[in-house]
């Protein structure tokens, strides 16, 4: 079987400030958008594993961002601290994460690739 790499968007709206920042150091808010790469070998069905199953997953790990002020859950909570924290779920929950990209917006994300 083939190795493959699949993936999946999904997005939350939350707060956070990042303490200390000249500019971001007052709450405000994103609506981030998150992509999620694994890889695996493509199975007899012909997948490396479902999308839908993929998606319900990484909802999972992000839905307590969702209408949240991060500040509550990550310390410092930059795009760079996010990206780790997703990263560091899907890992615990046994997916091969080869990449997770964490956007505030359009033209600024954090990102890891393996």
């Amino acid at each position: 079987m083939e190795k493959m790499v699949i993936g999946i968007s999904t997005s939350f709206s939350a707060a956070h400030s990042i303490p200390g920042h000249y500019k971001c150091g007052k709450i405000h808010g994103h609506n981030f958008k998150v992509e999620v790469e694994i890889a695996g070998e493509v199975k007899e069905d012909g997948m490396v594993m479902d999308f839908f199953d993929l998606k319900k997953v990484v909802d999972e790990v992000i839905s307590k961002f969702d209408h949240a002020l991060i500040n509550e859950i990550i310390e410092i909570p930059t795009s760079e601290n996010i990206c780790v924290h997703v990263y560091n779920e899907l890992k615990k929950r046994g997916l091969n994460v080869v990449r997770v990209r964490v956007a505030e917006n359009d033209d600024k994300w954090a990102e890891i690739r393996l």
